[in-house]
């Protein structure tokens, strides 16, 4: 029979391990990047300012997806890591805005379709007529 319970050996060396790496280049970054994101500055011009200043080559949509993944956290862990920083009210204040946003669309689309009048049209072509201009203002 195998014992479930890990040996002092084995507990050890598993809170020796070293840390993890980042995943992504732009971690070490991270509070640069997202500090000229509140600031308003957008993906385009932070491409440009790691790459001329950096010297980092950033696709566009890796950046964008670093930022995202990084405003909205997705699992309880990383939320409470954001909850210090001043991103999280942001992140919490935009997605009541888009719950708002999605209510609003919802009760929009079960409005019905209001009826419209067919527009007379301004012009109408008769080949057996000929062309002339009315040259009196209608009011």
């Amino acid at each position: 029979m195998t014992d479930q319970n890990p040996s002092e050996e084995l507990l050890k060396r598993l809170e020796n391990l070293p840390a993890a790496e980042p995943r992504s280049k732009l971690e070490p970054l991270r509070d640069y990047i997202l500090r000229w994101r509140r600031q308003g500055r957008s993906y385009r011009r932070i491409q440009r300012i790691l790459h001329e200043h950096c010297k980092m080559d950033v696709a566009y949509e890796t950046l964008r997806r670093f930022v995202q993944r990084r405003e909205n956290p997705r699992t309880a862990e990383s939320a409470a890591v954001e909850t210090a920083a001043p991103m999280a009210t942001v992140s919490t204040a935009s997605n009541d805005r888009y719950a708002e946003a999605r209510e609003r669309m919802r009760k929009f689309k079960a409005e019905p379709v209001p009826v419209r009048e067919p527009v007379k049209p301004l012009f109408e072509y008769d080949p057996d007529k000929p062309l002339t201009i009315d040259r009196r203002i209608k009011n």
